[in-house]
């Protein structure tokens, strides 16, 4: 059922049963013909029109081009036309082969290659790959920081090693253990040293147990202050002032230190030339602060006098 097609190159076919009835098929089909004449029903001429096969039956005529499927004579002729003979037979590819990594394709018109090796790897690329397999020595114990896994061997940890550091809060020694674990290397955090002022504290630390400047500071007799720390001072009247701790202690027993400046024989707000004993004195001493008082009592002869003059304070707590 297949009509065949050869030339130079060979031969090509093309089964036409799909297309076309066959006669056993047309036999087939009498049983429901309106009559018993089977010749009505076989094909009576098969011819070629153009590039075109030609069928027909009782039916009519039906056609197929085979064109697009087969080479027309013409279309093999002018492909002569770049040969230098008219022998197609020499359109053929004559050899292919492999030379070094390159592929070759060799016809009349000479021979073509293509390098294969960017492509595909050479067997002397695949030998020269190194094993890829993990090995893992010198591992030790640890806290483990990764696994290493490789196919076709166990799985490794990756163990960091391990120190330590410990501290006695008796005596605050600081030990550290190294990773070989040999003898500790210690630090002392307070010296043993005679007269040493620091002790341990609770948590093994240096503690200081000492009298310590709480709040000191420099005012003028205008009750500003010319320097001051861990206070805030202010003028209550002539001879009066008020020093306020920016955070209050947590009892009054605290200790307090006053000076006040010499004014040289002549203290300010008095004109009498025996107005040269100025005495300074703290009152109403509080957890949040205390009052002082500046004042002349002219070397007991009279009343004391209020002045304002220029003085110093110092705040001592002492250990609990």
């Amino acid at each position: 059922t297949s009509i065949t097609v050869t030339d130079a190159g060979g031969t090509l076919s093309q089964d036409l049963d799909g297309t076309f009835a066959t006669d056993a098929e047309l036999a087939a089909l009498n049983t429901d013909d309106a009559d018993a004449d089977p010749t009505n029903e076989y094909n009576t001429a098969v011819g070629l029109t153009g590039t075109s096969i030609t069928v027909t039956d009782a039916g009519g005529t039906l056609s197929q081009d085979l064109d697009g499927t087969f080479a027309t004579d013409a279309e093999l002729a002018a492909l002569n036309t770049d040969d230098a003979d008219a022998d197609p037979t020499n359109e053929y590819n004559t050899a292919v082969g492999l030379t070094g990594t390159s592929i070759t394709v060799t016809d009349a018109g000479g021979t073509l290659s293509q390098d294969l090796d960017g492509t595909f790897a050479t067997d002397a690329e695949l030998a020269a790959v190194a094993d890829d397999d993990v090995s893992v020595t010198n591992t030790v114990s640890g806290n483990r920081i990764a696994t290493i896994s490789e196919a076709g061997i166990a799985s490794v940890d990756i163990n960091e090693t391990v120190t330590s550091l410990s501290q006695n809060t008796s005596t605050g020694v600081i030990s550290y253990t190294d990773e070989d674990g040999g003898t500790p290397e210690t630090a002392n955090v307070v010296s043993a040293d005679a007269n040493n002022q620091i002790s341990v504290g609770s948590d093994g630390g240096a503690f200081l147990n000492m009298p310590m400047i709480y709040s000191t500071g420099k005012i003028n007799g205008d009750g500003t202050a010319a320097a001051i720390y861990q206070a805030t001072v202010s003028r209550i009247n002539e001879g009066d002032y008020q020093i306020t701790f920016t955070t209050a202690l947590g009892n009054s027993n605290y200790i307090i230190q006053l000076v006040t400046l010499d004014c040289g024989g002549d203290c300010p707000g008095n004109t009498g030339a025996n107005y040269d004993d100025p005495g300074i004195s703290y009152y109403d001493q509080q957890t949040s602060g205390f009052k002082v008082n500046i004042g002349d009592s002219d070397n007991g002869a009279t009343q004391k006098d209020d002045i304002d003059l220029e003085f110093m304070f110092t705040v001592i707590t002492l250990p609990n």
